[in-house]
């Protein structure tokens, strides 16, 4: 064995110190402080955590000239003002156990000492119990630069606290290189105040940027009221409620938006637990699950979700920004999310109009949705605004449509007992019924070996072309494919021979589009098994173009009330549009 000598220098090695306490703090302050809009969060949540009814936010430059929170809470006294810029300050906990009961939203006594020591922080605050004092005595307020007190006196204001941050980061540079665009800088702060707005229906949020008024809310407490307020838009037949609560352990509550407002962003699927804004990766999954073949590939939907739970049950300890958290029974919890979710979006159909999401801002409207807007029947003011009690398009609803005609032998149309119109796209909808069937007998027949697809045998088997990675894959599951009524077996080389095909109303017509099936059959990806029961349905439904008599018709009707989601193909697109009777008065001016 060879020996390798080598020797160390030991003058490279750099001795341990105690750092500098000006260079803890700006490294403690990069962990809370990473952008303009963690200035904002932070002193927004200790507004809120102050009790306000208002508060007022004004940023210029995305937040690196100024951010400027101003709120009517009950204040800070004179004494711990000058103690509120220190490190560990705080008054939300007094020991390791006041974190498993936490009620607020701030408690690490960071914020403001982490904003104070990169920028220049101005405080001023006047306590709820002074009013019997004079304004000019009653607000004390404290200058910071880096850190360090600058400037102390006194000035008039009612009660509560505005914090002015100046000058972010200038201390910093190698932080500031790395900010975004003041407009992208802009969109996160707004989007963080239209969470919150949410979150605190009752509170008054006013948003101002580069002295515009970009976001503002009345504060009735009525959550379809700020939606509706912040987008711009008639949301009487566009938002569904959910209630969902398992004894005293959670609580889930908030809605989900018709389909016809999705988008593809993220940006307006918002998850608060205990009225914290979170980011929690296993909740977001399962809220993507939740709606995942109900809308459009690649879409998203409107969606405002609180989770309420007994504060020993959330782990909020977890990240510095205070935006991720763990929860007990996370996998219980988020089971409910992804099936109320889904309860809601399959049974919601699409409207007759489109709809621009957000809507558009009309001039002296103060971002509130005007009356009578074309294409949608509106509510004189936001207040006005209700959600329906459910969605329109239950098994109920659909069971009790009375079909009257066949329009241009694709679509079928329905009178709902209540007055309502319905148009029913049959191909899709016969779609969803097969999709079903095969789904829930393939499920059984991978728990059961004796429950399998009944096979249709075509008359004359079939032979596909395969790649040769496609061939290795689709050898690999042809076990998996007589489970679902498909015979094939390999024919030499990359080839291969179907002799069946399921067995449904439409197996004669699959025959022509065998080479597309194998091909979905023998995807390298891990949800090939529905892809492949999609594809098998949608060449298995009837076609556009066929006519169908009042009892057929009927039929249809009466079988797609009994599947789970009735208003979504399982491509994610509508079956059903919904012309509400409100709709049809708003437009016949009955």
């Amino acid at each position: 064995m060879v020996r390798i000598s080598y020797t160390i220098d030991m003058t490279q090695r750099t001795p341990l110190i105690t750092l500098p306490p000006e260079v803890a703090e700006r490294i403690a302050a990069g962990e809370v402080v990473e952008r303009p809009i963690s200035v904002v969060k932070e002193l927004v949540e200790n507004a809120l955590d102050a009790q306000a009814h208002e508060l007022r936010v004004e940023v210029r430059s995305g937040g690196l000239h100024l951010v400027r929170v101003t709120d009517d809470g009950y204040g800070i006294p004179d004494d711990e003002l000058e103690r509120v810029y220190l490190r560990h300050t705080t008054s939300k906990i007094r020991t390791v156990e006041d974190l498993s009961h936490l009620h607020t939203l701030g408690f690490r006594g960071e914020a403001l000492a982490s904003i104070a020591a990169v920028s220049e922080l101005t405080l001023l605050s006047r306590p709820i119990e002074t009013e019997g004092v004079s304004e000019e005595q009653a607000a004390l307020f404290l200058t910071l630069r880096g850190g360090e007190v600058t400037q102390r006196g006194r000035r008039a204001r009612l009660h509560g606290t505005t914090a002015t941050v100046r000058d972010l980061f200038y201390n910093v540079p190698a932080r500031l290189k790395f900010t975004s665009r003041a407009r992208t800088e802009n969109k996160h702060i707004e989007h963080l105040l239209e969470c919150y707005a949410v979150a605190y229906p009752a509170v008054r949020f006013n948003l101002t940027i580069d002295e515009r008024v970009a976001l503002q809310t009345s504060g009735t407490g009525d959550l379809v009221t700020t939606l509706a307020e912040l987008y711009h838009l008639p949301l009487s037949e566009l938002l569904y409620p959910i209630n969902v609560s398992a004894h005293e352990y959670y609580k889930l509550h908030g809605y989900v938006g018709n389909r016809v407002l999705a988008q593809p962003s993220r940006r307006y699927a918002m998850l608060f637990v205990n009225g914290r804004w979170v980011q929690a990766r296993a909740l977001q999954e399962a809220l993507e699950e939740g709606y995942r073949g109900l809308l459009p590939k690649g879409m998203h939907p409107l969606l405002v979700l609180h989770v309420d739970l007994p504060p020993d049950q959330v782990d909020v300890n977890v990240h510095p920004a205070k935006t991720e958290v763990r929860l007990a029974r996370e996998e219980e919890v988020a089971d409910a999310l992804k099936q109320a979710v889904r309860s809601m979006l399959e049974c919601s159909p699409a409207l007759p109009d489109t709809v621009q999401f957000p809507g558009p801002v009309l001039a002296n409207q103060r971002r509130l949705p005007g009356p009578r807007r074309r294409g949608l029947h509106v509510a004189e003011s936001a207040e006005g605004y209700k959600a329906e009690i459910a969605p329109p398009a239950t098994a109920e609803v659909i069971a009790s449509l009375r079909p009257l005609a066949q329009l241009q032998q694709a679509v079928i149309l329905a009178e709902a007992p209540d007055g309502s119109l319905y148009l029913v796209d049959q191909h899709r909808a016969h779609e969803r019924i097969i999709y079903e069937y095969f789904r829930r007998i393939y499920a059984g027949s991978q728990c059961n070996e004796q429950a399998a697809l009944d096979s249709h045998l075509l008359l004359e088997p079939v032979i596909v072309e395969m790649k040769r990675y496609q061939a290795d894959l689709l050898e690999q599951r042809l076990p998996m494919l007589r489970g679902l009524g498909l015979e094939c077996e390999r024919f030499g080389g990359h080839s291969f021979l179907i002799r069946s095909v399921p067995n449904s109303e439409g197996s004669e017509q699959l025959a022509a589009h065998l080479q597309e099936i194998a091909q979905v059959a023998a995807q390298d990806s891990t949800d090939w098994q529905d892809s492949l029961l999609i594809s098998l349905s949608c060449r298995s439904a009837m076609r556009r173009g066929r006519p169908l008599s009042a009892g057929e018709q009927a039929a249809l009707l009466k079988t797609l009330a009994e599947v789970s989601a009735p208003a979504v193909c399982p491509h994610g697109s509508p079956i059903l549009l919904h012309y509400s009777r409100t709709f049809l008065i708003d437009k016949f001016e009955w």
